[in-house]
């Protein structure tokens, strides 16, 4: 069964640019080998990540995230099961989001959290569009 956790939080003040372009690319690249899909974006000194794949995956990195000195304040948005993923990869970069990342993935999410979970929708679909906007 697959599993979803979307969370917000606030970016550790003293990440450099280079530091959080190295994250993204870690992430990106342990999360594909491990077929884990969704997105990470940065705002404003903030991370907005939804992560799909196997439960146990999502729970065991869910819980190294909220140990990472690199953010704070984690804020969960939802964790529940789904059927499949709303994501083809992972995407993890601002700079993709901006100017390549086709946001026909992400809308697909969103009318998925919409159907899942209407009471939420509301919530996650500000923040995502926030920080689309803000790249």
């Amino acid at each position: 069964m697959w599993q979803t956790i979307s969370y917000v939080s606030t970016a550790n003040p003293s990440l450099t640019n280079s530091e959080i372009n190295e994250l993204f690319k870690f992430v990106k690249l342990n999360n594909d080998s491990q077929n884990i899909t969704g997105i990470l974006m940065y705002s404003d000194g903030n991370f907005f990540q939804v992560l799909e794949g196997e439960k146990d995956l999502i729970q065991d990195l869910f819980e190294k995230i909220l140990l990472d000195s690199r953010h704070y304040d984690v804020i969960k948005i939802f964790d529940r099961k789904i059927p499949n993923s709303s994501f083809s990869t992972y995407h993890s970069s601002f700079k993709v989001l901006g100017q390549k990342y086709n946001h026909k993935e992400l809308q697909h999410f969103l009318k998925e959290e919409e159907s899942y979970n209407p009471d939420n929708y509301k919530n996650i679909s500000y923040l995502a569009n926030k920080f689309m906007k803000l790249l």
